[in-house]
Order: structure tokens, then sequence, then C-alpha cells
């Protein structure tokens, strides 16, 4: 009996289960390594030789010590460049709209601004560890600051998924904040050191126009100078097609308010790998104000055609206009050509007097020789043709709406907050959307 009981071991023995053990057991250990917090050297350099910031480590958490690639969040940690920001704000900043500090962390910036004329701020930070700097603010200035933990930035999500079940997420979220005027207009302040959120953006109003609850964002950020660069490169308007630039023009007005030393926000970033041409100072963040238009490009239900009609694999500068265009409307060149409109013409979107001319067009008329605005004038003249709505590019679009707007699995349904140390994005696909 005890040789029977044995010998079954030994034939488990034979499928080699501790090669699978060792396998797991390594598995944990990369894991238990990945999850061990390294602050970096040049970082605790900087923060052990400033005076101001003796007792700063203590305060933070310590994954803010290390470096990124390009992180979600990012955290003022100098009190004179919150006193800098906060005087360059007060010059746009006023009682007659609402006004939102997203990730205020040590609460400089707040301070300052509460300290100014402002009635009341709305606070969203995403990461608990920051309560306790909040809460004395609330004591400090009562009835003039609201307080939530949520991941602002992130509100898009919850666009989308009350679009799916008709949910409330989005008003929770925004609480007095939400508003069925699209028109109110909402200062936000913070700090963005990549792209995603304007990217997140973009994407509200090209496909939540209707039921953001935000209304107008004017935002007041603080970001990388090349980041604001490739937004608004000027040669968008006439030569280049970069479909996220170009989309950011037609949406946004935008201008430089400020600069600040970029060594004051937590986390630093690596160096920009490549060659990064850039004409704005690399050791500093640039205050800038992104204000959503007061009239859109397009009537709203036109945005996702609009957006799809400017992705990268549409068209490049060298496409020839009319047969692109013809692929899809066989004949429809005439129209550009003779510059004239077919009697039974969509007038919702066509072109009209306030959109740019466009020049006189051949079979041989490239993208490359359209403005950005002209370009514009091109989707409105090609939408607003009756044969469009027969034509199979609304379908082509809606079959390839991006991930966001396809149906998202049951991850963390109602939970919108984020750490630090879980986000560590990169923008390498900076030219894309």
């Amino acid at each position: 009996m005890f040789a029977v009981k044995f010998h079954k071991p030994v034939v488990i023995l034979k499928h080699k289960p501790q090669k699978h053990l060792l396998r797991f057991i390594h598995k944990l250990d990369k894991q238990n390594k990945q999850s061990v917090i390294t602050p970096a050297t040049d970082v605790l350099h900087y923060i052990d030789n400033v005076p101001e910031y003796k007792c700063l480590k203590d305060q933070l958490p310590k994954g803010l010590l290390k470096k990124y690639k390009t992180p979600e969040s990012m955290y003022l940690i100098n009190k004179n460049t919150a006193k800098v920001i906060a005087d360059t704000l007060n010059k746009y900043i006023d009682n007659k709209s609402p006004v939102v500090e997203v990730n205020p962390g040590l609460g400089y910036l707040s301070k300052e601004l509460l300290d100014s004329e402002i009635n009341h701020i709305y606070m969203f930070e995403s990461l608990n560890h920051f309560s306790s700097h909040i809460h004395l603010l609330q004591t400090q200035y009562p009835d003039k600051c609201t307080y939530k933990i949520a991941d602002f930035f992130g509100m898009w999500k919850l666009a989308f998924k009350d679009k799916m079940d008709q949910g409330t997420r989005i008003k929770d979220l925004l609480g007095d904040l939400a508003t069925d005027n699209n028109d109110r207009v909402v200062k936000i302040v913070g700090s963005m050191p990549g792209l995603s959120f304007i990217k997140h953006l973009m994407n509200t109003i090209i496909f939540h126009n209707t039921t953001n609850q935000l209304g107008r964002p004017d935002l007041f950020i603080t970001m990388p100078g090349y980041h604001y660069e490739f937004l608004t490169d000027n040669e968008i308007q006439f030569t280049k097609h970069k479909s996220t630039p170009a989309l950011f023009q037609l949406l946004f007005d935008f201008k430089v308010l400020n600069n600040v030393p970029k060594v004051h926000f937590l986390p630093w970033t690596f160096p920009a790998t490549g060659k990064r041409m850039t004409v704005m100072n690399i050791n500093c963040m640039y205050l800038v104000n992104i204000t959503q238009k007061k009239k859109l490009p397009c009537p709203p239900e036109y945005l996702p055609l609009l957006w799809y009609f400017f992705k990268p694999h549409m068209f490049s500068k060298s496409t020839k206009v009319i047969p692109f265009l013809e692929q899809w409307i066989p004949g429809c060149g005439i129209w550009l050509i003779s510059g004239q409109d077919p009697p039974d013409i969509n007038k919702e979107i066509a072109p009209g007097k306030d959109d740019a001319e466009l020049p006189h067009m051949t079979i041989f008329t490239e993208f490359g020789d359209l403005t950005l605005n002209q370009k514009l004038t091109v989707f409105k003249k090609f939408v607003s043709l009756p044969e469009f709505e027969h034509c199979q590019f609304r379908l082509t679009m809606e079959n390839n709406l991006p991930k966001f707007i396809l149906p998202i699995e049951d991850e963390d349904k109602d939970s919108i907050g984020t750490h630090i140390d879980e986000i560590e994005h990169s923008d390498s696909d900076i030219d894309t959307m």
C-alpha cells in the first residue's frame, strides 16, 4: 500500500511540475520587483539640495520621485511658481464662469487662487495621498472649494458609458458643475505633461458633443513646449496633413500666456528620444490657454464624419482631391470644377459665406494645395451632395470608429480613480489619433 501511495508523486514528477512552479515563482518575483518604487537619483539630489523642499519628500507619494516617459499627471511643488501662475491667471479668470482645478496636489496654486477674487473652486484630485492638504484648504477657506477624489481628465470614459446605458456617471462626477447648456464656459486649471487629455477632449467634442454636461471648456494648462508646437503647427494650415493638430486647430483657439521652470513639477520625465526640433525652451513648462471655439466647424452630428475625413489613412498632401472624392461619389468632381452647387444640395452642411473659398479646381489639384480651412470647405461640399447619404462613406466611418466608442468590457465600471504608479503612457503616437 505504501508503495502504491508513494508511486503517485513519481508519476507527476515525470511531467516536471517544478518547471511550472519555477516559472510561477519567477513571475511573482518579477511582479514584486516591478512594484518596488525606486526614486530617480537626480530627482532626489535636486530635492535634497533646495532648502524650500526640506520636508517635501515625506509629503509626496514615492511614485512622484520616479521618472516617466510621459506621465498622465504632473504636480506643482514650488510656491513661487504657483504665485507666478496665479498672477497670470487672475487676468483671465473671474467669477462669471465656474473654475475647476485638476490635480491640485499640495495645494500651492489652489491657495494663491483662493486668496484672489475667485469665489469658488471645484477641485478634482486623482490621488488620495493629497487629501489632507486639500482638507486643510477647506478648513482655511470654508465654502470656497468643493473637493472630489476623481480622475477629471478621464471623464470621457464615463461619457461613453453613460451613452451606452443612459447612466448618470458624468452628472455624479460633476455634481453642481453639470449643465445642459453647451455654451456655458468652464475654466479648467491644471498641468498636462502629455497629449492624452487634449485627445480625450477632442473626442468628447466630436463624439459626445450633445451630452458632455460640462459646457464649453476654457483651459489654462501648463504643458511642455514641444507638445504645444505639435498641436499648433502653422504648416498644418497650408501644406502638412496630420489628423490631431488639424482637428485641434479646427476645434480650439489657443495662445501662450507664460512659462515657468519645468523642474518645479513632479514627476520628471526622461529626455525625448530622436531629434525633436523645437524653438521653445525644453526646460520650461508653458502656461497656455486653449478654448473650445464658440462655433464648431460643422453641426455636431457631422463631427464624426469630419473626424473620419481627416484620418491619416484617408488622404495625404499629395492626394488629388477630385479623384479621391469620386471614389465615394462618382462624377461629383464637376461641382468642384465648376464651382457651382447641385439644386438639391443639403443646405444644413453646405459651405456658406463664412467658409474659405476654394481655388480654381482641376483633376490635378492636391490636398497639399489647400489650406486647412479650404480642406474643411471640401469636406462640407462633399457631405452636402445629394448622393452622399447613398454612398458608403458614413457606413465606412461607422465601421472604423475608435475603440473607446465601441462597447467597453466590465473593467471598473464606476471607478475613475488613477494612481501615479500605474500611469506611464507614451505619446509615441503623437502624430496620430
